[in-house]
């Protein structure tokens, strides 16, 4: 009996050290087959929300099933996809612009339609507003867009590509299962079966994160796959970019502008154009938006292309908006209507004339009308390459907070970008300076080269200089054309000095009065802009504007432009 005792013991212990060795090695080293909620792993919202798998990832961005079709909010399809739709309140209508043409759509329609009215009936609803968000139908963005997309369900999801570059995938090996994190007891996210192929997002020692076909995403033991290779996507192949043809001019554009106030300016082009050297464009501004309907104001005289085409030049009429008795016009721009008012009157006056451009002139835009302004940009153009007009936009400087001038959506639409490298300082300007330095000269030039291609761009240069006056009262300045700068040295015995960091001559004086600084526009300053020209291969120069000149610019503008 004393040696049964021990022995039971024995067996008991080893029992439950048995028991503990099972169940810790269960609790830690066995695969739990727990699995995860889907819609809270992937976040589905609702049973027509789908989560976006974005180029395999998981992102918070979201899409919407309407009927039987998957929709995304415009903002974000602009944002993801194709920031070319534009949709107005104003008209109900989403619409996209093609190179020669514009497609539309009114809201809550299947029905597309073509600048020549043909309609085209789709299988879905095109667009739909609710309330403030506006969706468009995948399918649809589909024909005018380089991406591919997938819907799935159980959880919810769509999974879209917008690039095709190389990726590392790998081929599973074992049957498997795909995991919320690294680890035997994460929960499961789905099953994996041999033969199929994933992509590796993440490589660790033991695990990685792989994405499936069908946009599963988790984690999946490195033993169970071979070893990732580079592999590179398979593009779409129902796209092809359209190709936005350009009507250009033969060498460089040396643009000379005309300021037109009323009909009886046109006279005053014989004289002007008459003192000038290398010019083979002239832009009248004949062109002025009157109110929010596109009524407009036309001082193009036929008399005045004729003497231009004489002289062997062409004229870019100018288009603008800030010469109304309204001050500036934005408004015009957020309607279809107006918008189409304003183009045909403008390119129906070029067209019975025999003008070669349109130079729209377009200021002023708050960011608000951002989307308006660009819009009109792009219809403008198709109405002019229609017509084989050359299209040139002007721009301001290009900085962070004009951005939604969009320098590189005109790079593509129109035929030239002229940027306005000038007002550096101006009227309302806090403290006196240049109105075109060097330095902002050159700023402007290599800003827009980021956006537009070299070969469309063209800077304009000042022909004008302030007058800076410090009285008692404060800071102010005028504007005064080169002989106005050079008679008021003159008569105020400033004494000249040439300025390196502006690229200018600087003069100075004071009497009982005031303090007087100018940063003179002349000759000297005007080579100076063009060498930097020059060095960074621009399209030409423009000039604001005839008249303002002193003859001697022209010498060094037309060695400028004699340089290959």
């Amino acid at each position: 009996m004393k040696k049964v005792l021990p022995t039971l013991v024995v067996i008991i212990l080893i029992g439950v050290l048995g028991t503990v060795f099972y169940k810790t090695y269960w609790t830690k080293y066995t695969y739990s087959e727990e699995q995860v909620d889907l819609d809270a792993y992937y976040e589905v919202e609702g049973e027509d929300d789908y989560p976006v798998i974005l180029q395999d990832q998981f992102t918070d961005y979201h899409v919407r099933k309407i009927g039987d079709s998957y929709y995304m909010g415009l903002a974000l399809l602009k944002e993801l996809i194709n920031d070319r739709f534009y949709y107005s309140d104003t008209d109900a209508e989403l619409s996209y612009c093609l190179p020669d043409t514009r497609i539309t759509a009114k809201e809550g329609s299947d029905t597309w339609s073509d600048a020549s009215g043909k309609e085209t009936k789709e299988a879905y609803v095109i667009c739909v507003q609710e309330g403030d968000a506006v969706y468009v139908s995948l399918d649809f963005a589909l024909h005018y867009s380089n991406f591919s997309y997938q819907a799935f369900t159980a959880p919810n999801r769509v999974s879209i590509y917008t690039e095709w570059g190389e990726r590392q995938e790998a081929q599973v090996t074992k049957d498997t299962s795909l995991r919320v994190s690294g680890g035997v007891k994460s929960k499961v996210v789905s099953a994996v079966t041999a033969g199929s192929r994933v992509v590796v997002l993440e490589q660790m020692d033991n695990w990685s994160k792989v994405a499936t076909d069908d946009a599963m995403i988790g984690y999946m033991e490195n033993r169970k796959m071979s070893k990732p290779e580079a592999v590179q996507m398979a593009a779409v192949e129902n796209y092809k970019e359209p190709e936005y043809k350009r009507t250009a001019l033969e060498g460089k554009v040396n643009l000379v502008w005309h300021s037109i106030a009323g009909t009886a300016g046109n006279t005053t082009l014989a004289d002007r154009l008459g003192k000038t050297k290398s010019v083979n464009v002239v832009g009248p501004t004949w062109f002025s938006v009157l109110s929010e309907n596109g009524s407009m104001d036309i001082r193009a005289s036929q008399d005045y292309v004729d003497h231009v085409h004489e002289q062997g030049m062409q004229v870019w009429a100018v288009l603008d908006n800030f010469n109304g008795p309204n001050g500036v016009q934005e408004s015009f721009m957020a309607s279809g209507e107006s918008r189409a008012a304003v183009i045909d009157k403008v390119v129906g006056t070029a067209k019975d004339m025999g003008i070669e451009g349109i130079n729209a002139d377009i200021e002023g835009v708050s960011e608000v009308n951002g989307d308006h302004y660009i819009e009109f940009i792009r219809e403008l153009s198709i109405a002019c390459r229609r017509e084989g007009l050359i299209f040139s936009v002007d721009n301001y400087v290009p900085y962070n907070f004009n951005d939604y001038y969009r320098l590189d959506e005109q790079g593509v639409f129109a035929d030239y970008v002229v940027i306005m490298g000038y007002d550096e300082h101006y009227a309302g300007s806090t403290e006196a300076g240049s109105v075109a330095s060097l330095d902002y000269v050159t700023y402007g030039i290599e800003e827009a080269l980021k956006e537009v291609p070299a070969e469309k761009l063209v800077n304009a240069i000042p022909f004008y200089t302030r007058i800076w006056k410090t009285t008692a009262e404060g800071l102010g300045s005028e504007a005064y054309g080169m002989s106005e700068i050079q008679q008021f040295i003159a008569n105020h015995n400033m004494k000249v000095e040439w300025n390196g960091m502006t690229g200018q001559n600087y003069a100075e004086a004071a009497d009982d009065e005031a303090t007087y600084q100018i940063w003179i526009e002349d000759a000297e300053s005007i080579e100076a802009k063009l060498k930097v020209m020059e060095s960074h291969a621009v399209a030409g120069v423009a000039e604001w504007c005839l008249g303002m000149e002193t003859e001697d610019v022209w010498d060094v503008i037309a060695a400028y432009m004699d340089q290959k």
